[in-house]
């Protein structure tokens, strides 16, 4: 290595050395991310659902769907709790006078639907938006349409089928009744704090504004084919006594436990299929192997200018 950089043409030292301080500053973040993930698995304690506090904490459980409604990838049209799909075209181009291949991503969707947490008898929901994932449900197959004519089974084809068909389609999932490890917000909400009497009023007359037909035959008292302003008073104020009504149902409905991406961006939101243990096995080893490019990316770009100098 050391003999490779004292070569390096003058011309050439400005852009070595940029190449260098990028890949220190990479190796160097991914060790800190890598390592603080670490820290937060190992120094956060596991706590209960039926017990949970409000805030950063990680919960382990299994996931479920929410009323009994699966979610499909859309891909392979499996039942699922969680997808991450992705169409790529196969692209040939000419390069340098060889004929080389390239994958260009053509479509993306992540799922940010809601599932469920069980720990026991109790259970939270799961918003996995923005969230960090790790699973170990993967599929990849091909075929020639841009858009793929069958579903796959949980497994995937091999890479021969890539030489003969133009595109390939992969998602990854997690599946119901896999056990969960999720670090991440946790929060409880009544259905009454979310919503005030105002707001209910609202929605009550966005729906009634839908069906003008209606709203003119329960409203319109002199026939006008108008609902003047004294007649939208009168449906207002019968408006608000629904509404009242639909508030005070929500009193009786059941508080909503939710674990989400936190609000402090310094905080990372975990959704993994593996252990903890295992989960803190692959941070540990990845922040190993980031510190070691760090230091020999260091020692090479000090070893370049001491050449260069």
């Amino acid at each position: 290595m050391n003999q490779i950089l004292a070569e390096i043409p003058p011309q050439d030292y400005p852009y070595v050395l940029g190449m260098m301080i990028v890949a220190v500053s990479l190796s160097f973040y991914g060790f800190v991310r890598n390592w603080k993930r670490l820290r937060l698995i190992e120094d956060t304690p596991t706590a209960k659902l039926r017990s949970a506090h409000q805030g950063y904490i990680e919960l382990e459980g299994k996931g479920r769907f929410i009323d009994d409604q699966p979610i499909y990838a859309p891909l392979s049209n499996h039942p699922c709790l969680w997808y991450s799909s992705k169409i790529e075209q196969q692209e040939t181009f000419t390069e340098n006078g060889r004929t080389q291949t390239r994958w260009n991503v053509v479509y993306s969707n992540t799922s940010e639907h809601r599932f469920k947490l069980t720990d026991g008898a109790s259970s939270c929901d799961v918003d996995p938006g923005r969230a960090e994932v790790n699973g170990n449900e993967k599929l990849v197959w091909y075929g020639n349409t841009e858009w793929p004519t069958r579903t796959q089974m949980l497994e995937s084809q091999s890479i021969v089928h890539a030489m003969s068909n133009r595109y390939r389609y992969s998602e990854s999932l997690i599946l119901p009744g896999q056990p969960l490890y999720i670090l991440g917000q946790f929060s409880t909400a009544s259905a009454m704090t979310q919503k005030s009497v105002r707001d209910v009023m609202i929605n009550v007359i966005n729906e009634w504004k839908r069906d003008q037909p209606a709203l003119r035959e329960r409203f319109d008292i002199n026939c006008d084919g108008n609902i003047d302003q004294q007649e939208w008073e009168t449906a207002r104020t019968e408006a608000h006594t629904e509404a009242q009504r639909i508030y005070d149902q929500l009193a009786v409905e059941p508080d909503t436990h939710i674990i989400a991406k936190p609000r402090n961006s310094s905080q990372p939101f975990i959704i993994s299929v593996y252990p903890q243990a295992l989960l803190a096995q692959k941070f540990r080893r990845n922040s190993y192997a980031a510190l070691a490019v760090c230091i020999a990316s260091v020692c090479a770009t000090a070893w370049l200018i001491h050449v260069h100098a």
